[in-house]
């Protein structure tokens, strides 16, 4: 699914910020990426979606070599393949639940078809199977939906089109934990039923457990173990 070789990055010349000798995530397993704020998290996570192009090394997703491909085709790459949950969840507004989740296949045509013939109601599906009142969100824009609301609506967006890959920056830092544990449970539960990966960022060690296998970035950091 994704593979990581001797990656290189820095904000500023003779300041790496990431020195990954190496790194992988199979088909259908769930990462779980922990290390402190400014441990080169988020930019990690922008590097494999393709966001940023590292100054040196390989990252390899679904068998493409990121450092090969124009911008447009990593854009293409990203769009089709992995599925977002963000921190700030970065719904937009005005849109309600079901058209915010819809988003994802707005950018995929490849995602819209996996959504099947009816994409609006695959996107009600997956909001009941997030344990939202569809009819009661309806037509409400998501700046009036609650933080749990929201955080699901997102992970729904995330999900739709059965992306190969999810990606979690820090979705529960705004959560109290019994929410925190629901989602977390719901997330699990539809990745598996979308057979995605699962790569999820936090400095929460309490949640690593739940996990396939967890790496800290910090540990692999050669820059800054040195």
């Amino acid at each position: 699914m994704l593979s990581i070789e001797d990656l290189r990055f820095s904000w500023q010349p003779g300041k790496p910020l990431l020195d990954l000798p190496s790194l992988s995530l199979g088909a259908g397993e769930s990462l779980f990426l922990r290390g402190p704020s400014g441990s080169g998290k988020s930019t990690l996570l922008n590097l494999v979606g393709g966001v940023l192009s590292a100054q040196s090394g390989s990252i390899r997703l679904l068998g493409h070599a990121l450092e090969t491909l124009k911008p447009r085709q990593r854009d293409r790459l990203r769009a089709d393949h992995i599925g977002f949950v963000f921190q700030q969840f970065n719904l937009l507004p005005y849109f309600d639940a079901i058209d915010n989740v819809l988003l994802s296949c707005g950018f995929s045509p490849r995602r819209a078809e996996r959504a099947g013939a009816d994409p609006r109601a695959q996107a009600r599906m997956l909001l009941e199977r997030m344990q939202m009142d569809v009819d009661e969100v309806a037509g409400r824009p998501a700046a009036e939906l609650s933080v749990g609301q929201q955080q699901r609506v997102a992970a729904a967006r995330a999900l739709i089109g059965a992306p190969e890959l999810v990606i979690a920056d820090e979705p529960t830092s705004a959560l109290d934990a019994d929410t925190r544990d629901d989602f977390l449970a719901l997330l699990f539960d539809e990745c598996r039923r979308a057979g995605a990966a699962l790569l999820f960022v936090s400095h929460d060690r309490s949640l690593e457990s739940r996990f396939d296998r967890s790496v800290d970035l910090i540990e692999i950091n050669r820059a800054r173990a040195t």
